[in-house]
């Protein structure tokens, strides 16, 4: 899935997905810095994405909450 589909699946999605999704990604981002700091992951890419994953959701929420989609 490429950015701008990622993206618009995220627009897409409604409030409450959004906030299970956020959920996710924050266990996610937890587990791989579990990972890293015992040294079962090398490469700490996923900690980078994870972390602009969560962003890239907290902006979506705020915008739905703004407009008034709440």
């Amino acid at each position: 899935m490429s950015k701008l589909e990622e993206r618009q699946a995220l627009q897409d999605r409604s409030l409450a997905e959004l906030y299970q999704d956020l959920k996710e990604a924050r266990q996610e981002l937890f587990q791989n810095r579990f990972r890293y700091a015992t040294r079962n992951l090398d490469n700490p890419e996923p900690l980078r994405k994870g972390k602009k994953k969560i962003a890239r959701i907290l902006t979506y929420i705020t915008q739905k909450e703004r407009a008034g989609d709440a």
